[in-house]
């Protein structure tokens, strides 16, 4: 039995290099994508890990569009294709960094279940962010007043609605779901080009689509409200918290007792010595 990760990177190469070595365990792969944006050859350490497989087509991935859910099909188009059975597969970015040893996560993720990790935020908390869908938004366009021209289009064409008389769910774009349950989403949106134009022209369309076809699926019942990171997002994300904090050496204690098995976003340049002490950490707790 085996578990794989699908490792969206843009940034920091020693980071995702440190990440995937962490990462290795004879039952664990890791589909990586690499933005487009950035050199390949920057990545070929990492990428040339036993176990490592590269994404492609590369995306260019543009913060909070379309282009976030293209690179993630392209991961499960990826899964798909190596013909390899998983029990379960989770979503990283390549800022992710483990806070529970690689078997301890194996073992976890090995038993067999219908459970969905994939958070889900309050109705109440949604409420306020119901402009990111119900507004018209050109993210991966750039020209001079795209803003601008975006407000226009909300104001003089129909009102947007969701297709299929799906209702609006949303929640993190991290999560851990079954091999058939990533296959259904893979299907379900390939199928469905006109969902795909629906949340082209969403904001963060990555933190939309998934949860809300899960909630109106015959996956409705696992899906678990939660996911498996550790992500501190402040008091009161409804208030408009789009970036979540970057964790320091004072979040060890609390991220390392919580029952999370990966834990976002660290910046490795910034602060070397943190992902010691987590590694330090974890060969005390789990000798």
């Amino acid at each position: 039995m085996r578990i794989a990760f699908i490792i969206l990177a843009h940034k920091n190469p020693a980071q995702l290099h440190r990440l995937l070595t962490r990462l290795q365990h004879p039952n664990i792969d890791c589909f990586v994508h690499i933005d487009r944006k950035c050199k390949i050859e920057d990545y070929a350490e990492a990428l040339s890990l036993p176990q490592v497989y590269t994404i492609t087509p590369r995306v260019k991935v543009t913060w909070a569009g379309w282009s976030i859910v293209q690179a993630t099909l392209n991961g499960m188009e990826a899964i798909r294709q190596s013909g390899k059975s998983y029990t379960y597969i989770t979503m990283l970015s390549g800022q992710d960094y483990v806070i529970k040893t690689t078997e301890h996560i194996y073992q976890t993720l090995i038993q067999p279940g219908n459970r969905q990790y994939i958070g889900l935020i309050s109705e109440k908390d949604l409420k306020p962010m119901m402009s990111k869908v119900d507004n018209y938004h050109l993210v991966e366009c750039n020209f001079p007043g795209k803003y601008k021209f975006a407000s226009l289009l909300t104001k003089i064409l129909p009102a947007r609605k969701t297709p299929f008389g799906l209702k609006i769910y949303s929640g993190s774009g991290w999560w851990t779901l079954t091999q058939d349950c990533v296959n259904y989403l893979l299907d379900y949106i390939r199928e469905r080009p006109q969902l795909v134009r629906y949340f082209k022209l969403t904001w963060g369309s990555d933190e939309f689509i998934f949860q809300t076809i899960l909630m109106g699926s015959p996956y409705k019942e696992a899906v678990t409200g939660y996911d498996l990171h550790y992500i501190d997002w402040g008091n009161d994300r409804s208030k408009g918290q789009n970036h979540p904090k970057t964790l320091g050496v004072e979040d060890v204690e609390l991220m390392l007792k919580s029952d999370r098995l990966v834990a976002r976003k660290f910046e490795m340049d910034k602060d070397p010595a943190l992902l010691d002490k987590i590694d330090q950490e974890l060969k005390r707790l789990f000798p």
